[in-house]
């Protein structure tokens, strides 16, 4: 007996060391077969989900009988056995399994050399599974010390498993809630991307990179609309090469996933493009290009669809209704943020549209400064890209250019269109234009930030200008972008009073006065884009000769 109990005890510690399940089985029937003489042993786990019993676990079955263990349905509704151990949670043993109405006449016939012993494994009073123990018939049925003993080792291999279980399904719930968490901070870290964010490419670009992350598919298009058509705006592919059709700018005509995603305003899934015997041609090309899987979502906003999101995938069957929910949300973020992003555009080109119509009143009051105001700002915005500012620097010299001179719809045309230089005592007046400018614009808040480079473009490095004699640095930048400018078109422009210089001229002036009325870095950059521009349309050597 103490040799039984040093076998339960060593045997014990030795199932809790164990982390599989099919090796609990296989040393749970090891030592009932040291302790018990049992021949072999078989274990069904009960699955709460589906209410049945999971596949058999076995160890010591006769290899003829496994075929039919692992494909007997082991269904408790219909198998007296299984339903009594799941409502009397006792154990039972068969000596008759020959003709035990307990079992199906299937297992009777392969069962009937063998006493059988039917534990149920129990932990916290609910049934973990069953263990299902034999010896031979030629030996006696298991006594009731023997069946204590079984008993024993199942309850504790129950345990073990129950243990196993619940690590797992811990581990499960822990990833599944970091899976969850993370797509939680995805689409907030999307939704604070593209929100803060009027650029719909910037919208675009931080989208696709989040879903290509989030989905690890090899194919993200977005496709907007065009007319009647949808336009691809921008396409990724990571590991095949995107058919040509497909590049940006290509537009998406007839029938595709694309299209009845957008003309359906609903999700288009394809499983398997290559079990389709009819594909379009736009999906037939994903096709060759390696895409099995296919997923469009249109952008919806507001009743209003602005285009399509297209994914693709090289493995069949991706893109299930339950692991696209969370592109879904990004989708329909993307077409909030792209809607708004239009919208704004639109108010955008309108307010443009408002302040070139007061850039062209200034002009329209004299002839001779006709279309200044727009060569100031065209060559002051090309001025500042070539110095690399930002694009917010960018904008603001883009409108001070454009608006430099809307204080001049004060001054009295005769001073504009004066055919002569302006004497001593006509400065004055004039000197108020960027004065004026400020007070007409100063309302205006989307203007706050361009005021001080119209108010300043007539500073001079070295202090002497005006309105506020400030010197060096202390110009704002915007202000001595455009006071370049300004003066390079005011010298090469004719004027009543004096013809317009060449541009080697006027370069030669800009550098001249390079740190004493200009910023000679800005004049630097300036003289170095002019002098592109003109090796550019320089013609050819032989040209100039047959032209003579």
């Amino acid at each position: 007996m103490a040799d039984i109990f040093k076998s339960i005890i060593e045997g014990s510690e030795r199932l809790s060391n164990l982390d599989d399940i099919d090796e609990v089985v296989k040393d749970l029937s090891r030592l009932l077969r040291k302790m018990v003489k049992s021949r072999w042993t078989a274990a069904y786990f009960f699955d709460r989900d589906r209410r049945d019993f999971t596949p058999v676990h076995s160890a010591g079955l006769p290899r003829r009988f496994q075929p039919v263990f692992r494909t007997m349905p082991l269904a408790s509704a219909t198998i007296p056995l299984i339903k009594g151990l799941l409502q009397k949670k006792q154990h039972l043993l068969i000596t008759d399994t020959g003709s035990s109405q307990l079992l199906n006449p299937r297992f009777r016939r392969i069962l009937r050399d063998v006493n059988l012993l039917a534990v149920p494994m129990i932990v916290r009073n609910q049934v973990l599974g069953a263990v299902f123990v034999s010896r031979e018939r030629k030996l006696p049925p298991f006594s009731d010390d023997e069946i204590a003993i079984i008993r024993d080792m199942v309850s504790h291999a129950a345990l073990v498993v129950s243990h196993m279980r619940l690590f797992d399904e811990t581990l499960d719930m822990a990833i599944e809630l970091a899976g969850r968490i993370d797509v939680i901070m995805t689409l907030d870290e999307i939704n604070k991307a593209i929100s803060s964010s009027l650029s719909r490419e910037k919208i675009m670009e931080t989208a696709m990179q989040h879903i290509e992350r989030i989905t690890r598919s090899e194919l993200v298009a977005i496709l907007q609309v065009e007319g009647e058509d949808l336009e691809i705006t921008a396409i990724h592919g990571n590991g095949i090469t995107v058919p040509p059709e497909m590049q940006p700018g290509s537009r998406i005509r007839g029938r595709s996933t694309a299209g009845a995603a957008f003309a359906r305003q609903s999700s288009q899934r394809i499983g398997d493009l290559t079990a389709r015997e009819r594909l379009s041609p736009v999906d037939r090309r994903l096709m060759e290009a390696g895409i099995k899987s296919l997923f469009a979502i249109p952008l919806l906003s507001k009743d209003r669809i602005d285009g399509v999101l297209l994914l693709g995938d090289t493995d069949a069957g991706q893109f299930t209704p339950e692991a696209t929910f969370t592109i879904e949300k990004i989708a329909s973020q993307m077409a909030v943020a792209l809607g708004n992003a239009r919208l704004y555009e639109d108010l955008h080109i309108l307010f443009i549209s408002t302040v070139t119509s007061l850039a062209n009143a200034i002009d329209a009051k004299s002839s001779w400064t006709k279309g200044h105001s727009v060569r100031v700002m065209q060559m002051s915005t090309r001025l500042a890209r070539e110095m690399g500012l930002s694009n917010d620097v960018v904008e603001r010299v883009r409108l001070g250019g454009l608006l430099h001179d809307i204080g001049k719809i004060g001054i009295i045309e005769a001073l504009l269109d004066k055919p002569a230089a302006l004497m001593e005592d006509e400065f004055p007046p004039m000197r108020l234009h960027p004065e004026k400018g400020v007070a007409i614009l100063a309302p205006i808040e989307q203007l706050r930030d361009v005021i001080p480079g119209i108010l300043h473009h007539h500073e001079r490095y070295d202090g002497s200008g005006y309105p506020a004699g400030l010197k060096g640095e202390a110009i704002p930048l915007e202000a001595r972008i455009i006071g370049v400018t300004d003066a390079f078109d005011a010298m090469v422009a004719e004027r009543p009073y004096k013809p317009g210089h060449s541009v080697t001229e006027a370069l030669y002036e800009l550098r001249r006065c390079a740190g004493s009325q200009f910023d000679p870095v800005v004049v630097e950059h300036f003289s170095r884009a002019i002098t592109r521009i003109m090796e550019a349309v320089k013609p050819p050597p032989n040209q100039d000769k047959e032209e003579q």
